[in-house]
């Protein structure tokens, strides 16, 4: 070979060389040290919330409130001394859908699940959550069955015995109710669950129930309440959702059926939305988690930042979800680590004040938290009583 042409050759064989250095340590910065940064810089919990659909409201509700959660952790130097992340994916209310939603977060690397608004779609989400591990904790699902047998889902509410037990003792020893119609949805096995342990609990303060309406959807709402406008009951006590229970005030007061109360659950949280005369709201009054108005400081504070940043005041999921980036945010740090088991740990025997009381979990997984009694005056929701059993 020529000597011009090794020299070539050589420079040819150096070039290519030097060129697969620069490569071979651009791959190891990208697919290496910048990834682990990444990794090590944040702590990232997903949220299956419901964003679109029916129950849209509560979602966004919640979403904002898990925002406003992020921000505070951050400024007070995040979590294990990184930033805090939360992933919020849409489940629509959809118990088929949140388990594709899940299966999208667990690919994503996440400690923890914040999910769902409601019962039905939160045990979809739990049943899929059972074998992988990961710590999930519902805002407002309040149903026994979300969490019982299930060491990995908790919740940050109530559930359906005690606000259904609170409720029937404010009937009858706060507002002297003796009589009562109670209104069972024949197609939520959920629902009838609360009417029967309300009926349960008021039959022993020493109510009588008069009747147990059974009804499929909210046009029967008229037709049952006909029965009663010569001779209502104290109350009628019917756990629904938000927008179900605004066509049952609205039917009791286009029905003329005075002096009687309306009585709810925490799900009556954002009916004010739905009800068309604000003058029907003067008997009605509902369980939740959460008020506003209560003068602790700490929800005084939350409420103030709620408005500020959204120009509403937060109703109970939002501060519920709130209260679920607290929750799992001090068990991380208690744990010391994201590793799932070690969260778990942490929640069952963490005890966390947050702006809805005391969080201490029982067997179950569940809190006993405050419950407030909610009646809306003058179009404005406040706390009326608050019970703690």
């Amino acid at each position: 070979m020529p000597e011009g042409k090794f020299v070539t050759s050589k420079i040819q064989k150096l070039a290519r060389f030097a060129f697969f250095l620069s490569f071979l340590l651009l791959a190891l910065l990208t697919d290496g040290c910048f990834p682990k940064q990444k990794q090590e810089e944040y702590i990232t919990i997903g949220a299956l919330l419901p964003l679109t659909g029916e129950s849209s409201d509560e979602g966004l509700r919640a979403a904002n409130a898990l925002y406003i959660a992020k921000e505070e952790i951050n400024a007070n130097g995040g979590v294990l001394g990184k930033k805090l992340d939360i992933i919020v994916l849409n489940d629509r209310g959809d118990e088929d859908y949140i388990v594709e939603q899940y299966n999208v977060l667990k690919r994503k690397g996440i400690a923890a699940i914040i999910g769902s608004s409601y019962s039905d779609v939160t045990i979809a989400l739990a049943k899929a959550s059972e074998k992988d591990g990961i710590p999930v904790i519902s805002p407002s699902a309040s149903n026994p069955g979300v969490t019982k047998g299930r060491k990995n889902v908790f919740r940050a509410i109530f559930i359906d015995e005690y606000q259904a037990e609170a409720m029937a003792s404010f009937a009858y020893n706060s507002l002297n109710a003796k009589t009562a119609v109670v209104m069972s949805n024949k197609n939520s096995d959920g629902l009838r669950q609360i009417s029967d342990v309300f009926i349960k609990f008021f039959e022993k303060y020493g109510g009588q129930i008069t009747a147990i309406e059974i009804y499929s959807e909210e046009n029967d709402f008229k037709s049952i309440l006909k029965k009663y406008e010569t001779n209502p009951p104290d109350i009628i006590f019917c756990p629904e959702d938000y927008v179900p229970a605004a066509k049952l005030v609205n039917a009791v007061y286009e029905s003329g059926i005075k002096n009687m109360f309306i009585l709810g659950t925490d799900a009556w949280d954002g009916i004010l939305t739905y009800v068309y005369h604000p003058d029907a709201m003067k008997n009605v009054y509902y369980t939740s988690p959460f008020s506003f108005d209560d003068d602790d400081p700490a929800v005084a504070q939350f409420t103030q930042n709620y408005f500020d940043s959204f120009s509403q005041i937060p109703l109970s999921g939002s501060a519920t979800a709130y209260t679920c980036v607290y929750i799992l945010s001090e068990a991380i740090k208690k744990a010391g680590n994201t590793n799932w088991d070690d969260i778990i740990s942490a929640m069952k025997v963490n005890e966390t004040d947050v702006i809805t009381g005391h969080i201490k979990y029982d067997e179950n997984n569940n809190p006993r938290t405050n419950v407030y009694i909610i009646q809306i005056k003058g179009g404005v929701y406040s706390v009326y009583k608050k019970i703690n059993m």
